[in-house]
Parts: structure tokens; sequence; C-alpha cells
């Protein structure tokens, strides 16, 4: 499932609790990421699903549920 993995990989990258993580959790606000994470959490998804995030669409992200939807899609 692919929000097992973005869990995963936020919880390896930010080093905060699995309970703490549900889709609607807010990047910044609620788990206080900041660009560097999202850096480090994008790279890593793209080398696992063999994907390119464009710059735009990786502003966009604002919540969990934002960056599961666009791998799924």
């Amino acid at each position: 499932m692919v929000f097992e993995k973005v869990k995963n990989v936020i919880i390896e990258i930010m080093g905060i609790p699995e309970n703490e993580i549900l889709l609607e959790s807010h990047l910044f606000d609620e788990l206080d990421a900041d660009s560097l994470d999202m850096s480090q959490i994008i790279l890593e998804l793209e080398n696992e699903y063999k994907i390119d995030i464009n710059d735009d669409d990786f502003s966009s992200f604002e919540t969990v549920k934002d960056i599961v939807d666009y791998i799924q899609k």
C-alpha cells in the first residue's frame, strides 16, 4: 500500500512516531517538515517508485494524502 510506504519514509527521515502520521496529517503544520525533510522524502519516493516528481507538484503537497494521491495516479 502506498500510504504505508510513504509513512515509513517519513518515519525514517524525520523520526516521527508511526501513530502520529495519518493520511490527513499536514506535512508542515502537524509533522513540522521543512524543505530539507521534504526534499529527502521526495527523493526517496522517486527512487522507490521510479517516478519523477516535478517542482510544481512537489510544492503543492500539503498533506500525506497529497503525496499518496500523486504516486497512485
